[in-house]
């Protein structure tokens, strides 16, 4: 399958599970799928981050699909919460895991490794200091040196306000 159309796929079902979720998507925002291990494996290892707020805070809806991974990192500056809106999130930190579900909440401060997991599918708030490009070090070597063209695909205004119409009906997005 094209990568393109593997994306799409991927949107649409992080469509289906913010409605699931019933998630009011904010008419401004940006949105990137993080593919870190290239988008032909977005269903095993990545996310879908939809950017909410972002000044000396931020805010980001974070989409992840069953089975999917965020592999291990740790920030040089940001510090942040994770939020569990719907579904269930594990989050391995500093080598121990913490099973949130539903109204649960977990704090990474600045360098902690952490990584995080899902088995059904989640939502969660990921609420941190500002974005800083590049602050995620990752421990994965190949990871670490691929540029954010090969680990990360950023929707355009046109394409999320794409996003947004079909937000309420099954109607298929194109990336």
């Amino acid at each position: 399958m094209k990568d393109e159309t593997l994306l799409d796929r991927y949107l649409a079902d992080s469509l289906r599970l913010l409605r699931q979720a019933a998630i009011v998507l904010p008419r401004q925002a940006t949105a990137s799928i993080y593919h870190h291990e290239g988008a032909a494996k977005v269903y095993q290892t990545g996310a879908l981050f939809i950017k909410v707020v972002d000044r000396d805070y931020c805010k980001s809806y974070v989409v992840m699909q069953e089975h999917q991974r965020y592999p291990d990192h740790y920030h040089r500056i940001k510090t942040e919460s994770m939020y569990v809106l719907y579904g269930e999130l594990t989050v391995t930190l500093d080598g121990k895991e913490h099973r949130l579900g539903p109204g649960e909440i977990i704090h990474i401060d600045r360098g902690q490794d952490h990584a995080f997991y899902t088995e059904k599918g989640t939502v969660f708030e990921e609420i941190s200091t500002t974005y800083v490009p590049n602050d995620s070090v990752y421990l994965d070597e190949t990871i670490r040196k691929a540029p954010y063209s090969v680990r990360r695909s950023l929707l355009n205004e046109t394409q999320w306000e794409e996003l947004l119409r079909h937000a309420e009906g099954e109607s298929v997005f194109r990336l």
